[in-house]
């Protein structure tokens, strides 16, 4: 269920990431878009002004001329001069502003020429006056050719100006119409984005009510375990054992041989069960860790005896490092581990080989580690043996026993108490499986004014089972 939350998640963070770049190219788009006809629409103003300018210019000139006609003043003569060396370059400026608009370049053409001609007759104006006086000028005037040719700059220039408020008007609408469209994209996109978002929190939340439900089925199928499976079970593994110790009548030697491997067979199943009750109890947080002051050599030499039996029947040394160390921990629990890993060590050496049992020092951790000099474990196996049933050669788990359950349960355990396992392996030298738990001065300040060290302490359920049943 887990992977579903996971998968909903991403699917929903890919959708959303999708939407966002769909609406980072369509809003770049709109938005060069709407750039390009704002600069259309500036671009339209300056012509506007450019045309705005030439009609003043040549207005200016020829009061310019007249001011000159009647008065003979040169201080006329020069500011015409002067707007006359300006008027190309308002033409030239006009001629680079209209590239764009083919119309425009054709009346700008015949604009120039009506200048350069009303030009023409303003300098004939002045020679004359130069020359023969004001009488003649006002003779010259009679033809009415100057005022006719600036009756049609005016024409033709008015005419420019309508043409480029119509197509101001028209980039203006366009940009008006940009400016929305982008409004739109953003915001539609928003919307989509945030119903994505809001989906993938539905189905999410909906993987999670699913996940609590399964939870809650696994719990009561954990409760039905518990009552109705280990109680018989426990049952028939007494009966069993009295039928083999022949307390209840002597039995057949094929009998005892199948009383043994029932026997066995119940051992397995009942080790399997406590296992499968502690990992499920552990994971639901059902079982709280009670830390307590203790000593780490104390819990050493409990475990130690729990497990010479089994270390004996396989003619397998327990050795144990002196150790002075005062952990604040779960005393059964750390045992629990501490049992688990001996069963594996033992059942993985070799008879006459050693097992070695020792807790260090580690900063503000104590450190207990655990040696065999067996096969060793491959180094593709070395995370994957502390997941659930998860063992480095399952072609002889029913040889050595096991459920693949006990390293889960011990790193669980380990993690609770805010420490860490690991393991060092080298293959056919033997195996160190590490783990820490804090040490006691870690927490003087809500310590436990004593601790249990009798190795005769009264033991829990589990305890008593893993002297009988070492879990793996």
């Amino acid at each position: 269920m887990k992977l579903t939350v996971e998968r909903t998640v991403l699917a929903g963070f890919v959708i959303v990431l999708g939407l966002l770049g769909t609406v980072g190219v369509v809003s770049q788009r709109t938005i060069i878009g709407l750039i390009d006809d704002s600069k259309w629409v500036t671009h339209t103003h300056i012509v506007l002004e450019l045309l705005q300018q030439a009609s003043f210019r040549i207005s200016q000139a020829e009061a310019d001329v007249r001011g000159y006609v009647i008065t003979g003043d040169s201080a006329f003569e020069s500011q015409y001069e002067a707007i006359r060396r300006q008027i190309p370059d308002l033409i030239s400026e006009l001629r680079t502003q209209t590239l764009d608009n083919p119309a425009e370049q054709s009346n700008l053409a015949l604009l120039e020429s009506l200048i350069s001609k009303r030009l023409e007759t303003m300098d004939e104006g002045i020679r004359v006056r130069k020359s023969r006086g004001l009488p003649a000028i006002l003779a010259l005037g009679s033809t009415g050719r100057g005022r006719q040719l600036s009756v049609e700059i005016s024409t033709l220039t008015a005419q420019m100006r309508a043409d480029e408020d119509r197509l101001l008007s028209d980039r203006k609408r366009r940009a008006e119409l940009s400016a929305r469209r982008a409004f739109l994209v953003v915001l539609s996109a928003l919307i989509v984005a945030m119903i994505a978002v809001i989906g993938s929190v539905v189905l999410v939340f909906r993987d999670l009510t699913r996940r609590r439900e399964i939870e809650r089925m696994k719990s009561e199928f954990v409760s039905v375990v518990s009552h109705e499976l280990r109680t018989p079970l426990t049952s028939i593994h007494g009966s069993l054992g009295l039928l083999a110790s022949g307390l209840l009548g002597t039995v057949s030697a094929k009998g005892e041989r199948m009383l043994e491997i029932a026997v066995s067979n119940t051992d397995r199943l009942i080790r399997l069960l406590n296992d499968i009750l502690d990992i499920e109890k552990l994971d639901s947080g059902k079982i709280e860790m009670r830390s307590i002051q203790c000593s780490a050599r104390e819990l050493i030499d409990h475990a130690i005896e729990v497990m010479q039996p089994m270390a004996q029947s396989q003619q397998i040394g327990l050795k144990v490092e002196d150790s002075e160390l005062l952990i604040r921990a779960d005393r059964d629990r750390i045992i629990q581990c501490l049992t688990n890993l001996l069963s594996n060590a033992i059942k993985f050496s070799e008879a006459g080989g050693t097992v070695r049992v020792v807790a260090k020092p580690a900063g503000e951790d104590a450190r207990f580690e655990v040696s065999d000099h067996g096969r060793g474990i491959p180094e593709g196996k070395r995370n994957s043996i502390f997941e659930r049933f998860q063992q480095v050669d399952t072609s002889d788990s029913r040889k050595r026993g096991g459920t693949g359950l006990g390293l889960a349960i011990s790193r669980n355990i380990v993690e609770q108490h805010g420490g860490k396992m690991w393991v060092e392996s080298q293959l056919g030298k033997g195996s160190t499986f590490f783990f820490t738990v804090p040490l006691a001065q870690k927490h003087n300040s809500d310590l436990q004014p004593s601790y249990v060290d009798s190795v005769d302490t009264v033991r829990t359920e589990r305890e008593r089972n893993a002297e009988t049943h070492p879990a793996d």
